[in-house]
């Protein structure tokens, strides 16, 4: 399942997807798997979802040959599934072991496949400042209730949940007074700030080129290519303290105003409007459905499983207006005075 919503916004998001899993608790078990981006506000945006029957090649198959109708498979593109090393020690390390337990699959993923396809230390793209699959295990731990659910219960209860996300974060950023979103705009004036305290040189002359002095290093800068040495600039393509200094002396005291030109109009407050102007509607009663026939003569079984014994274990959820229980604090056999036991009361001395 993915929302109309979500398939036409993707293309103001970073392409940065996050995919993951987690288990179903509900009568025929099961995982639900899903692939998230993070919008430039660093909020989970939802792509699609999958429901199977296990983490498998099948299940997955079948999810990432769906999500590549609308995620183009681009150079920009990137994928982070699970964990995995992010140096190369780490990596060195994970990937001897492997090659004593299993030589043939070491060998494969080395000469055939290529590291730079699956390991995160040795990836050429883009990852910008997303570095983990946290933001889909945030999502996952978001549904911990929706596990329980029916399966058209789950997808209609992530529909109303994102709805009302969807239209609060399209209010937030809607204020005509700035260029680029909140966050991005507190970032692009502290960097304006620590530009300010550094000595910057235009040797060769060109306007585009300068080297920047400060706190014992030195970094060159290329303000149309949106790249410096330190590597800042170039992965997440946001104006760093680097650039605010060769703005500087560039453009002098109005440098403030072409900050936005030398930094990703992903950031822009308009990029980020688009993203959530469409709503998302949760599902129409069944009564109202408009079915193909040939659909209607179809016969979907439930999956099959194993029925196991005794009462299925489930967290019951309180009411608003139940009480809590708060646990009674233990208190000392001895003194009865609570925050120790009598092991260690002070009555045992002397």
């Amino acid at each position: 399942m993915a929302f109309g919503a979500s398939i036409r916004g993707y293309a103001h998001m970073r392409k940065v997807i996050a995919i993951d899993g987690t288990h179903l608790s509900s009568k025929y078990e099961g995982v639900l798997l899903s692939a998230v981006a993070q919008d430039t506000q660093n909020h989970i945006y939802p792509l699609a979802y999958c429901v199977g029957d296990k983490e498998n090649n099948a299940s997955w198959g079948l999810f990432f040959k769906k999500l590549k109708a609308f995620v183009v498979d681009e150079p920009e593109l990137c994928i982070i599934f699970d964990k995995n090393a992010y140096t190369l020690e780490k990596f060195n390390d994970y990937f001897n072991a492997l090659k004593e337990r299993c030589p043939s699959v070491a060998a494969c993923l080395e000469h055939e496949v290529g590291f730079e396809k699956w390991s995160r230390a040795h990836f050429l793209g883009n990852r910008l400042n997303v570095m983990t699959s946290n933001i889909a295990e945030s999502l996952n731990s978001m549904l911990c209730n929706e596990r329980e659910y029916p399966m058209a219960a789950i997808f209609n209860s992530i529909a109303h949940r994102f709805g009302e996300i969807f239209r609060k974060r399209y209010a937030e950023v809607d204020n005509p007074k700035t260029t680029f979103i909140p966050v991005s705009e507190t970032i692009l004036r502290e960097n304006m700030t620590e530009g300010d305290k550094l000595y910057v040189k235009n040797i060769n002359g060109s306007t585009d080129e300068f080297t920047v002095l400060g706190y014992g290093r030195f970094a060159k800068v290329n303000i149309l290519r949106q790249s410096c040495s330190c590597r800042k600039y170039d992965l997440v393509k946001l104006s760093y303290a680097h650039a605010m200094a060769a703005l500087y002396l560039k453009h002098g005291n109005e440098y403030d105003t072409s900050i936005y030109n030398y930094s990703s109009q992903i950031y822009s407050k308009e990029s980020y409007v688009l993203a959530y102007l469409e709503p998302i509607c949760t599902a129409q009663l069944e009564s109202e459905w408009s079915v193909a026939r040939e659909y209607l003569k179809i016969q979907v079984f439930p999956p099959d499983f194993d029925l196991k014994l005794g009462r299925r274990k489930v967290k019951r959820v309180k009411g608003v207006l139940e009480p809590s229980r708060y646990k009674k604090r233990n208190k000392c056999s001895k003194c009865k005075r609570p925050g120790h036991k009598r092991t260690t009361c002070s009555l045992n001395i002397g």
